[in-house]
């Protein structure tokens, strides 16, 4: 057996675990990639869906036999009450594993992605969490610019902004070598199951939970260290069938990162940043139209100053 906590033992592995909701196309190109990894059956590998749609039951079967061929037993999970922090809360209690890799379900992973993975954990043995790039996630110099300006992005590409931004994870894909970093990217982030395994129910991430990300990893770096390993790249799709409409994203962007501020006592310097943030997001939408997006984030303006939420 693996590593231990509160009595509770693990073993020692990977839970490979993805949450979904209706893009089984999307759901079909990531099982194919984890099937055609390097690491074979060297290792103890699970694979967890967790459902917040349907799935057909041939296609379910189909990812069973495909995954049973590589020795990963598959556990499925079909859950009502919907939302992404809902879904990463059972994917941990279903993992019987040491470890956790997220993926989204539009992602592909190269055939090195699981084998080098493991081996950044066996070479960080103090570390809570390992996470990766997203092929083509990346600022232009104009729009690096722009983004530390509006403070959606620090100097430092391991911080979150004044503001609790993840944009610098936009110049991930510059480093050459693994740094520590204090959030990871949702499309592709790992845990030691110790680490997060008393994560719970957060009234105010639903739905597509934005900033659940940040939320997890600020949780898990009380058990130790997080890093970005560069080598850990894979091609996020970004599928167009959102799991929220523009409005309620863009609502959810800005109110959710009030929360985030909140719980990490940033005090007034990170909310006033917030305020220049959103008026900026609300000023880049303004040339497209966008009367969705914009109605949502000052919707969201609005809540930075309201007494319930930001007092």
């Amino acid at each position: 057996m693996g590593e231990s906590d509160k009595g509770v033992e693990y073993m020692q592995g990977l839970s490979v675990a993805i949450c979904t909701r209706n893009r089984v196309q999307d759901l079909t190109r990531c099982i194919h990639s984890i099937t055609k990894q390097s690491i074979g059956r060297t290792y103890p590998i699970e694979v967890i869906i967790i459902d917040d749609g349907e799935i057909p039951e041939g296609t379910l079967k189909g990812f069973e036999a495909l995954l049973a061929g590589c020795g990963y037993p598959l556990l499925y999970h079909s859950k009502t009450e919907r939302g992404l922090w809902l879904s990463r809360i059972k994917a941990v209690e279903l993992s019987t594993m040491d470890k956790i890799l997220f993926l989204d379900d539009d992602v592909e992973i190269p055939d090195h992605y699981l084998a080098t993975l493991i081996q950044t954990y066996l070479d960080h043995p103090d570390c809570a969490g390992v996470g990766g790039v997203a092929i083509g996630m990346r600022n232009s110099f104009l729009g690096t610019i722009r983004c530390l300006l509006s403070f959606q992005q620090s100097l430092s590409s391991g911080k979150l902004s004044l503001s609790g931004q993840a944009g610098s994870m936009y110049n991930w894909h510059k480093a050459r070598k693994i740094f520590k970093t204090e959030f990871q990217h949702g499309c592709n982030m790992s845990f030691k199951k110790e680490a997060i395994q008393d994560i719970k129910p957060v009234p105010w991430l639903q739905s597509y939970s934005v900033g659940e990300d940040i939320l997890m990893s600020r949780i898990a770096q009380g058990s130790g260290p997080l890093y970005i390993n560069p080598e850990l790249k894979l091609l996020h799709h970004e599928s167009p069938a959102s799991r929220d409409n523009l409005e309620n994203v863009a609502y959810m962007r800005v109110l959710n990162h009030v929360h985030l501020l909140k719980d990490k006592r940033s005090g007034p310097v990170g909310y006033l940043a917030l305020v220049w943030t959103t008026l900026y997001l609300i000023l880049r939408e303004q040339p497209k139209k966008n009367t969705a997006a914009i109605s949502g984030y000052k919707k969201g303006l609005r809540e930075i100053f309201s007494r319930q939420t930001a007092g």
